[in-house]
């Protein structure tokens, strides 16, 4: 292992035996020297396929790569076990099934080390043809926005995502942020608080990251847990964020009032959405000069339909 390594890459997996070796190599194609200030956490979350075997025979390869067996099958429960392993200043993240670019974390390195700043984010670059995927790369050009910036890029849901995968945080932010034993919007639980406690913001929307999304992943299959917790992750941003934040907030309400209105079927969660939903038809919701005009139009929408009703 590596003595006071700088950056932590913590590696969350789950039978991923088809997808590791990519996604490994990439990684390390990303790091180039850099691996020498690097440790490489992989953890290995209740797998019943060749995937341990896979992980085994990777990282004998590199005395930078500490593996861990679990079997929590929870994804909230695996990123605070890699957290509580990791020793770098910072910690990034990444899944068993994406692709870094190459070389493109040796100048974040370079950056991390020059500047020191709480939180460097990037946009997450989706994809879901995986012929699509190449490695060009315009390189690190970063931009300083303020906290109240990042909230309003976050909040807009453009350019900035609760995603942990992609970005590079002070592991400081994170001891203090434990994530929850969530199956799905873990990091959308800790996210909105991680911005509110980082000063020293930077972000990059050249993103070396390609977040690969399949058919038939978690993020793309609605259930009622997902609902459930997607809907106390919203409640818990819109008391942190308040009432500066409140008509780009009411966005997300829209957004889970229009979505998912066909699983909302418990009394308690109908009241909460509804009653946010309701809160756009106002004036400050309309006059807002952050709150696309695609959501003033889903507002009224609503609110023709329950006159109707």
């Amino acid at each position: 292992m590596v003595d006071n390594p700088f950056l932590s890459i913590i590696i969350a997996a789950h039978n991923c035996e088809k997808t590791i070796d990519e996604t490994f190599n990439s990684l390390i194609n990303a790091l180039n020297s850099s691996i020498a200030e690097s440790e490489i956490i992989i953890i290995n979350d209740g797998s019943d396929d060749s995937s341990a075997e896979r992980i085994a025979e990777l990282s004998s390869r590199y005395s930078q790569v500490y593996v861990s067996t679990v079997n929590y099958k929870n994804i909230g429960k695996v990123r605070q076990h890699g957290i509580s392993l990791s020793r770098g200043k910072y910690i990034t993240m990444l899944d068993s099934d994406d692709i870094l670019k190459a070389g493109s974390l040796s100048p974040i390195f370079n950056f991390l080390h020059d500047i020191k700043p709480d939180m460097l984010l990037t946009r997450l670059h989706e994809i879901r043809d995986l012929n699509k995927i190449n490695h060009q790369w315009s390189g690190l050009n970063p931009e300083k926005i303020s906290q109240d910036q990042a909230i309003t890029r976050f909040l807009i849901h453009k350019d900035l995502q609760a995603h942990l995968i992609g970005q590079f945080i002070k592991r400081d932010i994170y001891i203090e942020n434990e994530i929850p034993p969530m199956t799905c919007y873990e990091d959308f639980y800790i996210f909105p608080k991680m911005l509110t406690q980082a000063k020293n913001i930077y972000f990059q929307f050249d993103s070396p990251y390609y977040y690969i999304k399949r058919q038939g992943s978690l993020s793309n299959t609605p259930d009622q847990q997902k609902l459930e917790n997607l809907i106390i992750c919203t409640e818990r941003m819109t008391h942190l964020f308040g009432e500066k934040f409140q008509p780009l907030v009411l966005c997300h309400w829209l957004d889970i009032y229009l979505k998912y209105q066909t699983f909302l079927s418990r009394k308690s969660e109908i009241d909460i959405v509804n009653g946010y939903v309701t809160k756009t038809h106002s004036l400050r919701f309309f006059l807002a000069p952050n709150v696309r005009l695609s959501y003033k139009r889903k507002s009224i929408s609503v609110l023709r339909k329950n006159l109707k009703n």
